[in-house]
C-alpha cells in the first residue's frame, strides 16, 4: 500500500511516488502564533515538506512542536511474528527537520530510516544514511547469494528425492 499526502490547498491525495516525479515545491512560508511569548512567528517550510502545518497556522504552539518531513513511499512485507503473517512497514525513509529542536543537530534536515514498522535509526546526516545504505546493500548481495545456493540446493534436494521414489517403486 502506498503512502498518500493530503494536500489541504487542493483538497486532493498525492502518491508519495507521484511526489517524487514531480518538481519540488517551492517551500511554503506561514506564520504561527508562538504559545509562550504570543509574538506571530514567520516560518518557511523545507523543500519538499508534505505536512499540513494548517493546525499550527491556527493554533498558538509551542516553537519545539513545529517541524517539517518529506517521506518516501511506503514498502510493506508480510512479517511472521507471531505464528500468522502480519503486513509491516518496512526500510521507509524521510527526510526531517525541527528547527526549534533543543538537539542541535536536528535543526538541520536529517534522515531518519524506519527498519520495521516503528523501530527507526534517527539523527542520520547525508554520511550516516550513506553508512546505512552500504551496509543494507551489502546485505542484500548476501541475500542473493542465499538465493542462488537456495536454487542449487533445491534442485538437488527434488533430483535426490525424485531418484528416491523411482528406487521404491
Amino acid at each position: 500500500m502506498a503512502t498518500a499526502y493530503f494536500n489541504a490547498a487542493s483538497g486532493q491525495l498525492t502518491s508519495a511516488s507521484a511526489l517524487a516525479d514531480s518538481p519540488t515545491p517551492a517551500p511554503r512560508s506561514w506564520s504561527f502564533i508562538d504559545r509562550e511569548t504570543g509574538e506571530t512567528v514567520q516560518y518557511t517550510c523545507m523543500d519538499g515538506c508534505t505536512i499540513d502545518h494548517t493546525s499550527e497556522m491556527v493554533t498558538p504552539t509551542v516553537r519545539e512542536d513545529i517541524w517539517c518531513w518529506l517521506w518516501d513511499e511506503s514498502l510493506k512485507l508480510p512479517v511472521n511474528e507471531n505464528g500468522q503473517p502480519e503486513e509491516f512497514r518496512v526500510l521507509s525513509t524521510l527526510i526531517k527537520v525541527e528547527p526549534w529542536s533543543p538537539k542541535i543537530a536536528e535543526r538541520l534536515p536529517f534522515a531518519v530510516v524506519e527498519l520495521v514498522d516503528e523501530h527507526y535509526i534517527d539523527g542520520l546526516d547525508p554520511d550516516g544514511l550513506e553508512t546505512v545504505i552500504n551496509t543494507l546493500a551489502a546485505r542484500v548481495e548476501g541475500m542473493r547469494e542465499t538465493h542462488r545456493r537456495l536454487v542449487e540446493i533445491r534442485a538437488q534436494y527434488r533430483t535426490r528425492t525424485q531418484a528416491t521414489a523411482e528406487v521404491a517403486s
